[in-house]
């Protein structure tokens, strides 16, 4: 994201949508349930939460990961697709709601985990 905002400070006519890619947003998503599932597993070692909570945080953030997946394929699809099969706006919308999801559910896990320590 920070490549594209450079390169489009030389670009002529540049309009606020192309600051805008839902695939950067799916894989921050990505990178955030990722992070979950690793602060999951790093928390048995250190002992600071029991099996149930750590079973729970890893599975819904696969579910999350499973969701942006779909997402992503869908994403590439339109992408290669001339026709308007898929509603971009809808596409859009969707990956950055689960992105903040995932953007709150990590913030609240490592907020429990801090407060556990």
């Amino acid at each position: 994201m920070i490549i594209r905002c450079f390169m489009l400070m030389f670009i002529n006519n540049v309009s606020w949508h192309m600051f805008i890619n839902p695939i950067d947003f799916v894989f921050l998503g990505f990178t955030l349930n990722l992070t979950n599932i690793n602060e999951a597993n790093s928390s048995i070692q250190n002992s600071v939460s029991n099996d149930d909570s750590r079973e729970n945080i890893t599975w819904w953030s696969i579910m999350i990961i499973i969701f942006l997946a779909l997402i992503l394929a869908a994403l590439y699809l339109d992408s290669f697709l001339d026709n308007d099969l898929l509603n971009g706006k809808t596409l859009k919308g969707t990956s950055i709601v689960l992105c903040v999801i995932s953007f709150f559910y990590s913030l609240h896990i490592v907020r429990n985990f801090n407060s556990k320590e």
